[in-house]
């Protein structure tokens, strides 16, 4: 215990040490170096750059959707597949739904001690706290929807190992009700990235056509949905004991 005390100050003192010296001291005269040419560019040019703005007051968000709005809706699009995929991996009769969810009912609720959920609880809060904060100010500060819908996921699995997946279940979070939010999520991308094209004859994702930072702000709520039910999704349908699909699929189980 004495020894793990030890190590876990070393490493603190040496970080602060290290911050202290390169942040402070400037000793790797990181301070001195002049601004690149590509650095100058994108700080002259992203907020209104061939006369198209996302209409983000930060440079960071700017250059983001200014220059890889489609990529980011791509990355969505793949999370989109990659979740459909899993789903299809992992589909059931329906028959054989209502005989997993009876077994599942007969899990004990398993928990661990109350030092570890009360202290889960309060983690959590933060998470949820830090990730809505990300979210909804994706517009104004470097962040955003899928940034802040990856830390939510952390907080549900720090929930799932406290409290277990069948307790979370039976206070009402299951597959289908995290699936019709997740689809929420998508509608409301969907939705922001083609509103340009039918209310004011744009084109596909020029959100700078939207009133004020309306686009910016919607894409980062439906992002921040989107990820967050996507991920819980995809934690809801792995989280089936192996044992219950040995029983149902294959039959194994003597």
């Amino acid at each position: 215990m004495k020894k793990d005390v030890f190590v876990a100050l070393s490493f603190l003192i040496a970080f602060l040490f290290v911050s202290y010296a390169v942040t402070v001291r400037d000793v790797l005269g990181i301070a001195e170096n002049p601004l690149r040419p590509l650095g100058e560019f994108y700080l002259s040019h992203a907020f209104a750059h061939e006369g198209l703005t996302s209409h983000s007051p930060e440079v960071v968000t700017a250059i983001v959707w200014n220059y890889r709005g489609f990529d980011t809706l791509f990355e969505t699009f793949v999370f989109f597949l990659a979740i459909m995929g899993a789903l299809s991996v992992l589909r059931l009769t329906r028959e054989q739904g209502m005989e997993v969810r009876a077994l599942e009912a007969r899990e004990p609720h398993r928990h661990m001690d109350t030092i570890t959920r009360t202290t889960t609880k309060l983690v959590v809060v933060m998470i949820v706290s830090i990730s809505a904060s990300i979210a909804l100010h994706g517009h104004l500060t470097p962040g955003g929807g899928f940034q802040a819908g990856s830390a939510m996921a952390v907080a549900t699995l720090l929930l799932f190992a406290a409290f277990s997946k069948f307790t979370l279940e039976r206070q009402g979070l299951t597959l289908r009700h995290t699936i019709s939010a997740y689809a929420l999520g998508l509608a409301i991308i969907l939705a922001t990235v083609v509103a340009p094209v039918l209310l004011y004859g744009g084109k596909v994702l020029e959100i700078d056509l939207l009133p004020g930072e309306t686009g910016l702000f919607n894409l980062d709520v439906g992002e921040y949905t989107a990820v967050t039910f996507g991920f819980l999704t995809v934690f809801l349908a792995l989280g089936v004991p192996e044992w219950i699909f040995k029983l149902v699929l294959r039959r194994e189980m003597k």
